[in-house]
Order: C-alpha cells, then sequence, then structure tokens
C-alpha cells in the first residue's frame, strides 16, 4: 500500500457584505473547519469551532445572526499541484460557547432558513405549464437564480400547492419526476439525476491502493421494488360520478359490477433487472398522457431503489469530490463500480484535511 501523500491546506474565510477576509484572524484560533455538500433540497452547510481562552469570539468578535461567510479550501502536493474547492456562499445561523476549554462554534447555512421560500406557506393552482416555469417563478419570487441542468422539461395539466412552502412544493415536484434540486450560493439548481449517474467517474479508490481512511458499503433487498404502477385520470375524458372499474352492492344485496370509467387508465414500469417475486407498488397521481404516467412510474420506481447498494467512505482530502459527481470503487468485491456522491464533508482540522463520503451505487438500468 502506499504511503498516505502529504497535502497541504489552505483555507480561505470572506466575512460580511463587503467580504474581508479573515482567514488569518480565524485560523489562528481554528480547531476544526467542515463544509456539508448535499445533493438534495437541504442546505449546505459550514461549521466552525473556535479556540477561545479571552472570550473574544463569544464577546466583540461574534459574528451577526445572518452574517454573510464565504469559505474555500485550497489543496495538494507538491507533485500534483493544488486545487480550489470554492464552497459558496453562507450565512450565520447559530453560534454556541462552552468550556473548558473555552470555545466558540459557529454553523451557517447556504440559504437563510427564515426565508420566504423556506417558511411561507403558498395555497394556490398551477396550470397548463412546465416544471421548469414553475421552477422559474419560484426562483425570480426567492430573488434567486435558476440554473436548469435537465434535457426534460415535465409538462403538467394542473399541479396543486396546498399549504406548503414553495421550496416544498417544488422539491416534491423534482422527486416524483425523477430530477434533483439543490440550493447554493443565491442559486436552485434543478438536475437530472439519471443524467449525472451517467457521467464518467471523477475519481477511482482502489482498496489497498488509494488514500481510502475508512469504508463500508451494504445491500438492502428487503425494501426493494420490482415495478411501479400508476393509475391516473385522464381530466379530457373525465366522467363525473365515475370512480374506476371497481365492485360495489347495490341496496338488494347483490353485488354488481360498476361501469369502469375510460378517464381512468394505468401503466407498470418495471425493473428490468428485478426479481420475479420483488414488491410492487401502486401510485395513484394525475397525468396527462401515457408518457406522463411512465415517467411517473420510473421515477418513483428509481427512488425506490435508489439505496438499495449504499455506502461510506473518508478519504484523504480531495477538493474534486463535490456531491452529484461519480466515483468508481475497486478492489471492494461485489461493491465494485460506479457510485454517485450523495453528500460531500470536507473538513479541515489539526489532524489534516479529511473528505467523507456518503455514496449510492448508480442506476445506469432505468
Amino acid at each position: 500500500m502506499e504511503t498516505l501523500a502529504p497535502i497541504q491546506t489552505r483555507l480561505k474565510l470572506l466575512f460580511g457584505k463587503d467580504e474581508k477576509d479573515v482567514s488569518k484572524d480565524v485560523c489562528a484560533d481554528l480547531l476544526s473547519f467542515s463544509y456539508d455538500d448535499k445533493e438534495t433540497a437541504e442546505a449546505d452547510e459550514v461549521r466552525l469551532t473556535l479556540k477561545d481562552p479571552d472570550g473574544k469570539w463569544a464577546d466583540t468578535w461574534k459574528p451577526d445572526g445572518g452574517e454573510v461567510i464565504r469559505a474555500s479550501i485550497t489543496a495538494g502536493t507538491v507533485l500534483n499541484g493544488m486545487q480550489t474547492l470554492p464552497c459558496g456562499k453562507f450565512f450565520v445561523d447559530s453560534f454556541r460557547t462552552s468550556g473548558s476549554p473555552r470555545v466558540m462554534e459557529i454553523k451557517a447555512v447556504s440559504i437563510p432558513l427564515n426565508k420566504p421560500i423556506r417558511k411561507r406557506l403558498k395555497t394556490r393552482a398551477w396550470e397548463k405549464t412546465t416544471l421548469k416555469q414553475i421552477a422559474e417563478t419560484i426562483a425570480k419570487e426567492a430573488e434567486a437564480t435558476l440554473l436548469w441542468d435537465s434535457e426534460d422539461n415535465p409538462t403538467f395539466d394542473r399541479q396543486d400547492q396546498k399549504k406548503e412552502s414553495d421550496l416544498k412544493f417544488l422539491s416534491r415536484l423534482c422527486e416524483e419526476n425523477g430530477l434533483s434540486i439543490k440550493l447554493t450560493d443565491d442559486q436552485i439548481v434543478i438536475f437530472s439525476q439519471e443524467s449525472y449517474e451517467k457521467k464518467a467517474a471523477v475519481a477511482t479508490y482502489i482498496l489497498g491502493t488509494s488514500d481510502i481512511m475508512r469504508w463500508d458499503f451494504e445491500q438492502e433487498q428487503s425494501e426493494t421494488y420490482k415495478s411501479v404502477t400508476v393509475s391516473y385520470r385522464d381530466p379530457r375524458l373525465k366522467k363525473r360520478g365515475s370512480a374506476g372499474s371497481h365492485r360495489t352492492k347495490e341496496s338488494t344485496g347483490k353485488t354488481v359490477a360498476k361501469q369502469a370509467n375510460p378517464a381512468v387508465n394505468s401503466y407498470t414500469y418495471t425493473d428490468p433487472a428485478a426479481d420475479e417475486n420483488g414488491q410492487e407498488y401502486q401510485l395513484k397521481k394525475r397525468a396527462s398522457s401515457i408518457d406522463d404516467a411512465k415517467r411517473l412510474a420510473k421515477a418513483k420506481l428509481r427512488q425506490l431503489n435508489m439505496r438499495r447498494v449504499k455506502g461510506s467512505m473518508t478519504v484523504i482530502g480531495n477538493p474534486s469530490l463535490v456531491a452529484g459527481v461519480v466515483i468508481s470503487c475497486q478492489g471492494f468485491g461485489s461493491f465494485d463500480g460506479s457510485f454517485i456522491c450523495e453528500n460531500v464533508t470536507h473538513a479541515v482540522s489539526g489532524s489534516g484535511y479529511t473528505t467523507q463520503l456518503r455514496l449510492r451505487r448508480v442506476n445506469n438500468e432505468y
């Protein structure tokens, strides 16, 4: 096994609206720094733990709530050169002091928790529109920029937002249609899970050769599904007073079949590699066409089976690893293959720089 490569690390921190460089002051007292990069709609986070023997960080040096922090990590080796990871823009959310010894902990998030996009509940109907158009409207209202990275743009006959925040509503639509949403640096980023999982690996980790500090993988069979059936109504054929083909009892006690509603249809999407005895999932959704139903069924099946094979890994700090990228794992037996990074935590402390990965196996079958 190769000796773990020595790595040089520099942390840069800018505070406030004027983005004052406070790296020197902060790093002089720094005990630990972490940047948590998430694939999903959860806010990214940075955390700093500072030694505070004189109480300055808890007093006059204490940041204001909501204060802006920009962070970046530059790391590398003499042989391979240096690489910078821009962590992005964050807002101070909480701070905590404790002792002994006396320390100050600061947490900042990628979007203020009191923003209307998170907090304000809304009820409204969206008709004859697309997912991208909905996202554009919500981004504009939140004074954010939309980055759309998907060739697929689902069209909706109607979507109802019922006492939901804009973020929760948009996240739900993305999840139902096989897309991921991420909030970062005043941006709403929406991207295709399927296309990201097909991208080439940015790094290869080989057990016994690469700088791997800890690892584990697991596979679950009990919670996997072989198919999803979507039952949906075609609004163009909706028949008032009829809820589909089913059996009912009349007052005479005789069981009769109720006339089928031509507006009610179903579509089943099956995992091509599924066990014949696998579970079947039933889903009732609004869909305007068979193509809509197929997209919903496929997205739901991907979601249900997404973490059938998952794992985690801690490696020597690597700035190229961020949420949404693919890595290749080798030397792990049946767990060899490509995995997408769901959550990446970059941690800097007196012990060095590490990158912790939460992984799931990519799905290139459907």
